[in-house]
């Protein structure tokens, strides 16, 4: 039944039919005030469990820094079990996102959040899935907010919104509670420091950084290190692009150091480098970790602020080093920020691992991108469009293998936040990526290329894709042939810009030759074995929870596996694939199992696969050579082809999905989809019409769901009710909707052939009203079939084996027997109900049934814990959903009577009374009203 938000029905009301409702209309109207709130109001806290709390050292103070860059927020104050936590605004673009962080020994610890300014109407906490209604308690004074960290959602994180929910994708703002496991001690290395001061420490194999760094720069100051680049030769020179000849010997221009504040910066003009700018002093560190191989494997941040161009490490092997392994590790308080980037084109990310293998990166520091200052705006800051500069984001590992991130955690990205290219044997262990802000780019986790990527923990904060792969890489855009690129500079126009042209030419040049691939090779192999779990995903504006294939550039992706993947407030769509462009990607295996899809702001459906149809896809050897397009498998480079064949398998096990769709869903291109317990508005999927899809070449679609017995169903074809109420005639009764009871309830009074028509007098006839959605039917149905549970009837002076059978027929809510044009099942009475006159040719009827020995007492709710006698009435309503269908009805609404017997008081469970806390002790999910079609 449709209920008002916050509204329980009472599970145990007074025995009396004729008490007052007075109590319970004040508890319903209580509810719909608070809304879909989760709230459970109580003046008192609920006791804390013993739980040890770490609270974290400020961010950026030590080494001689006093003051951190952090401000603490002004309209949450959070204690963790008792344990005062700060948490902390992030506003660099926007004020979206406030975030408590701490670690703990427990991974259910009590949270309790007060908002001194703030009077609270609404908490939501997400994922929505683990935090139902009652898993939130509210002061009496509407300030202070309560829950314990969900056990059943596996996850470090939630995130809470008080007065808002994830349709409001910015500006409350919302808190983010992070509670990290306490830290393995063994991953923090040894901290002695050296004896000469040097910060090499060759008895322990620790370089000191901030040490290291301090003595670096006495020696070697920035302002005399720093060079601006010289004059060269461009690489197009001689050439023609687009109709116009870039002159034979042409060089890019000479470069000039420019202030630091400088705007709009292009290569090969580079900004002023800081006095306490540790880039260079990195590299030193790293060059005398490579010098010291038997002695050296640690690199270690102290608390403190280090400014640079990011943690870039570049071939680096560290099996040659002791242990095997190089070992990175950052104190809590550590902040590692990056610098307004060198030139507009500079590829600077937070953290960049480059053709280097065994390297494990460790410690609760922060590595901040600094991307909001870098892109700030077109008149502050760098352009970056793809056409102007390098993609670049907060953690890249590119043609690398053997590495693990534990604990990493990053804020405001430049762009994607952690993302793979021809990376294999990877692992991302607990780690976080908060830039909650409208940059463009910033996907959570975009693993691009890769094998053997395994990503178990995730907290991502973004404006686009929760997850993507791929091998889209925006570099591409800015290749010296790529249109945008000589589109800029006006090449082919009678006004081009040469100089221009080949100083940014020289920008992608140098970084490829700091790299040592160009920006088509960034994703040079097939893509299989990935591996997310565990994560927690919030998107700003648009994006996708999981979107797979875009630039594939032929390719393989196969065998992704999300495991409690939880999306929040992604505007684009929910689990996509893409079967072009750039070309088909040739997708063997996507598993999607125990996770959470946040739907509530979709415009389509939540689940589009597109797989191939079995047509030929062509690579060109212009592709191959030019574009960085899959090689030819015979070494060739000549063009070949291969079959767009469809997906191998597609499983979606016990996914949820907040929100009903009206919008199909589609499966294209599989050969064995599965979908197995899937739950949409927080019911399984026990008919079609809860989940609208449609397949086409599909060659074997299975879709289940396990009943209350625990045995494998096969989903209906059809749909459960979406609203069932009764009505009464009685005095006690006319005023009152009962969309909330647990049963629907037949009396005929004999006024009508269906009691209809009684207006007057003491009869006690009773109607049901039943709803049912339309929106999956894509054709009129050959058959259709009303199913209702029978529980049993009033009077035990009846005898079991009276008769009696079901009356339908369609009604309309916006034709009232009040004379209004507004009578829906939410609010629907004896005096203002749909208006209908029932015929025996009007009427559809159920077969005749015996009465049962099962008897129901008379009330609202004081049958909960009794018998259901649980048989199937059907009625065939086949010609009243065709009728629907054919004049577009989105819904169907039927009346319910029964045919008679003077004291035939029938019951039948209703929505409500299958489904929720408050359900009928006996009743199952199975039980509630549906109606199932034959196509």
């Amino acid at each position: 039944m449709i209920r008002p938000a916050g509204g329980d029905a009472d599970p145990n009301p007074a025995p009396a039919r004729r008490r007052s409702r007075v109590k319970r209309l004040i508890a319903a109207v209580a509810g719909a005030t608070m809304a879909a709130a989760s709230l459970m109001f109580s003046g008192t806290v609920p006791a804390h469990a013993a739980t040890t709390v770490h609270t974290y050292a400020p961010t950026g103070v030590g080494g001689g820094t006093t003051t951190s860059p952090d401000v603490a927020s002004t309209k949450y104050q959070v204690q963790v079990a008792g344990t005062p936590v700060q948490a902390v605004k992030y506003t660099q673009n926007g004020h979206n996102f406030d975030i408590a962080r701490f670690a703990s020994d427990s991974r259910t610890p009590m949270i309790t959040v007060t908002l001194p300014s703030t009077t609270i109407d609404t908490v939501n906490i997400y994922p929505a899935r683990y935090y139902p209604s009652g898993s939130v308690s509210v002061s009496a004074d509407k300030h202070t907010l309560t829950f314990r960290m969900s056990a059943d959602a596996g996850l470090n994180q939630a995130i809470v919104m008080v007065n808002g929910d994830s349709t409001n994708a910015t500006g409350q703002p919302y808190l983010a509670v992070i509670n990290d496991p306490l830290e393995d001690p063994a991953r923090r290395p040894n901290t002695t420091s050296a004896p000469d001061g040097s910060g090499v420490n060759l008895q322990t194999g620790v370089l000191n950084f901030q040490q290291f760094a301090a003595k670096y720069l006495a020696q070697n100051p920035n302002s005399a290190a720093q060079k601006a680049p010289a004059a060269t030769t461009s690489s197009m020179a001689g050439k023609t692009v687009n109709g116009t000849a870039v002159p034979a010997g042409q060089k890019t221009s000479a470069g000039s150091l420019v202030s630091a504040s400088s705007v709009n910066v292009r290569y090969p003009n580079v900004r002023t480098m800081a006095a306490n700018d540790v880039t260079y002093a990195l590299q030193a560190a790293i060059d005398t970790i490579k010098a010291n191989p038997t002695a050296l494997n640690t690199l270690y941040f102290p608390n403190g602020t280090y400014v640079w161009s990011g943690l870039l490490v570049n071939g680096l092997d560290g099996s040659k080093l002791k242990g095997g392994k190089l070992r990175i590790y950052t104190d809590e308080g550590a902040l590692l920020k990056n610098r307004v980037q060198a030139y507009m084109e500079a590829f600077e990310p937070a953290v960049g691992i480059i053709n280097s293998s065994n390297i494990e990166i460790s410690g609760r520091g922060v590595f901040d991108g600094n991307g909001v200052a870098n892109y700030n705006a077109r008149s502050s800051g760098d352009l970056h469009d793809a056409y102007r500069s390098q993609h670049q984001g907060g953690v890249m590992v590119m043609h690398s293998s053997d590495i693990t991130f534990n604990d990493t955690y990053v804020r405001d990205a430049k762009q994607w936040n952690y993302e793979t290219h021809t990376a294999s044997r990877v692992t991302f262990n607990n780690i976080k990526a908060l830039t909650p802000y409208r940059q463009p780019w910033v996907d959570g986790t975009d693993f691009a290329s890769g094998q053997d990527i395994t990503a178990n923990g995730v907290f991502t904060l973004g404006n686009d894709d929760a997850f993507a792969s791929g091998h889209y890489n925006p570099s591409d855009g800015f290749t010296p042939l790529a249109s945008g690129v000589w589109n800029n500079f006006q090449l082919g126009t009678s006004t081009p810009d040469v100089q221009g042209y080949v100083n940014a030419v020289g920008a992608h040049d140098t970084l490829v030759d700091e790299l040592g691939f160009d920006n088509y090779h960034w994703d040079t192999a097939d893509t299989k074995n990935i591996s997310v779990s565990n994560t927690l995903n919030w998107s700003v504006a648009a994006g996708n929870a999981i979107r797979i294939g875009w630039h594939a550039y032929g390719h393989r992706l196969t065998n992704y596996t999300f495991d409690n993947f939880n999306s929040v407030s992604p505007s684009a769509g929910g689990i996509f694939t893409h079967n072009s462009p750039n070309p088909y990607a040739r997708f063997q295996s996507i598993v999607v199992k125990n996770s959470s899809i946040d739907n509530s702001r979709f415009t389509k459906g939540p689940v589009g696969i597109n797989g191939g149809n079995g047509s030929i896809q062509t690579i060109t050897a212009e592709q191959q050579a030019t574009y960085g397009y899959a090689p030819n498998p015979d070494g060739s480079g000549t063009a070949y082809t291969y079959t767009r064949v469809p997906i191998g398998t597609l499983t979606l096990d016990n996914v949820w999905f907040s929100k009903q769709s009206t919008s199909s869903s589609s499966i294209t291109g599989v050969t064995n989809a599965t979908l197995k317990n899937l739950r949409v508005g927080g019911q399984l999927v026990r008919y079609t019409g809860q989940f609208p899809l449609t397949t086409s070449g599909v060659s074997t679609l299975t879709s289940t769901y396990t009943d209350a017995n625990g045995q494998t169903q096969n989903v209906k074809a059809g749909a459960p009710t979406n609203g069932d109420t009764w009505v009464g005639a009685w005095t006690g009764d006319q005023t009152k909707n009962s969309s909330s009871d647990l049963t629907l309830i037949t009396r005929n009074t004999g006024v009508g052939l269906m009691g209809e028509q009684y207006t007057t007098g003491s009869g006690d006839g009773k109607l049901s009203y039943i709803q049912f959605p339309l929106s999956s039917l894509t054709k009129a149905p050959t058959q259709a079939t009303l199913h209702l549970t029978y529980v049993g009837h009033r009077y035990s002076s009846v005898p079991s084996t009276d008769t009696d059978q079901l009356l339908v027929q369609p009604v309309s809510d916006t034709t009232c027997t009040g004379g209004g044009t507004s009578c829906p099942v939410n609010t629907m009475t004896w005096q203002n109900r749909p208006s209908f006159t029932a015929t025996t040719s009007s009427v559809a009827k159920s077969a005749t049934f015996t009465l049962g020995s099962t008897i129901v007492p008379e009330g609202g709710g004081t049958h909960q814990g009794n018998a259901i006698d649980g048989r199937d009435i059907t009625v065939d309503i086949t010609s009243f959903v065709q009728n629907a269908y054919a004049a577009n009805q989105s819904t169907l609404l039927l009346a319910v009577g029964n045919a008679g017997g003077t004291n035939h008081e029938l019951r039948f469970v209703s929505s409500e009374g299958a489904t929720g806390s408050g359900k009928l002790t006996n009743g199952t999910a199975e039980m509630a009203p549906g109606v199932t079609v034959t196509p």
